[in-house]
């Protein structure tokens, strides 16, 4: 008999990628592991995400609270078994101590895994200003989950330098995304317009405030260089009110992707766009290298520059700009079985 897997969400937000990732996980299970547990409470925002974050405090914390009350319903009833897998799509879980503790007093051993997307040891992260605490949370969970994985080498390299963790732990496999959904947008014959898209968020680990100051020390350099684009556009999409196929469509007749962030563990929105056809322009940091080829990384501005008017003079071969190791070029959903063995 399987052990039984008890699966934890993230609770889907449409900004971010927790639908995909829930999706996907949730399709391989029902395939795969048909005993499988998951937890999804029925609740709702009390309003909208607030401008520029990823999560809403509030409803995250009471969302994580119910769940965590459910699996302690689920060791009180016998639910939850010797051998059994809690995995958490997210582990940078408030109450993951819980789960030990439990596990300790009712002597039901389980075995703790889950994604770790991003946390106080990455300098430039959201939550690093809390460092005084979450430093101690997550060697708390770094203690005790038996298995964690991560999107790229980036982030499990960050981990080691600054967390007590046995590297073994640490586990880099590709996170899911499905591109399959994908493919209706890469019609043939889409013509690519010279459109530059910036599609991160309006919070200051993105620093959307250079992507004005990029839009005009380009076209400073096409005039300088008496080079007319056409129809050249600068469209940050956060600030259109698109639903997903409006977002998909731009991207597939876009010719730039642009990102200035200075916390990124993966990249979907980066990664996606490549995808479908825009050529990345990225920094040469974090895990953009990992992902991107030279052609694609920038270390200043005009560098960045430079990469634009190559792409918007030449229209150079995307594939030029990613590496085959990006995952979104192949639809990689291999990485998830590994999860549960």
């Amino acid at each position: 008999m399987k052990n039984k897997i008890i699966y934890v969400p993230l609770e889907h937000i449409d900004s971010r990628y927790t639908v995909h990732l829930d999706r996907d996980i949730t399709k391989y299970l029902n395939e795969e592991h048909t005993g499988f547990i998951k937890i999804y409470p029925n609740i709702m925002p009390e309003g909208p995400l607030p401008p520029g974050m990823f999560l809403d405090a509030p409803f995250t914390t009471r969302f994580k609270s119910l769940q965590l009350a459910e699996i302690a319903r689920f060791f009180a009833t016998g639910v939850i078994q010797d051998g059994d897998i809690i995995f958490f799509s997210d582990i940078w879980f408030p109450g993951i101590e819980a789960i030990a503790y439990m596990s300790h007093f009712t002597g039901i051993k389980v075995k703790i895994r889950g994604i770790l997307h991003a946390g106080s040891f990455t300098d430039t992260d959201e939550v690093r200003q809390f460092e005084r605490w979450a430093k101690n949370f997550e060697d708390i969970i770094f203690d005790i989950a038996d298995k964690i994985y991560v999107g790229s080498e980036f982030i499990k390299q960050d981990v080691i330098r600054k967390r007590m963790i046995n590297p073994d732990k640490l586990e880099v496999t590709p996170l899911p995304l499905d591109v399959a959904g994908l493919d209706e947008y890469k019609r043939e014959g889409v013509v690519k317009k010279p459109i530059i898209v910036f599609n991160g968020r309006d919070h200051i680990e993105k620093q959307p405030w250079l992507f004005d100051q990029f839009k005009q020390m380009l076209i400073k350099e096409l005039n300088a260089n008496e080079i007319s684009i056409p129809g050249l556009e600068f469209i940050w999409t956060q600030q259109q009110n698109y639903n997903k196929a409006d977002y998909y469509n731009l991207l597939a007749e876009s010719s730039i992707v642009v990102s200035f962030a200075l916390q990124e563990n993966f990249g979907y929105g980066i990664a996606e766009a490549a995808y479908l056809g825009c050529a990345p322009i990225v920094p040469n940091k974090l895990v953009y290298p990992e992902l991107y080829t030279g052609e694609a990384l920038y270390d200043t501005l005009d560098t960045a520059v430079g990469i634009a008017m190559h792409i918007l003079t030449d229209t150079p071969d995307i594939n030029k700009y990613i590496k085959q190791t990006n995952m979104i070029t192949t639809g990689n959903l291999n990485s998830i079985p590994t999860w549960f063995k």
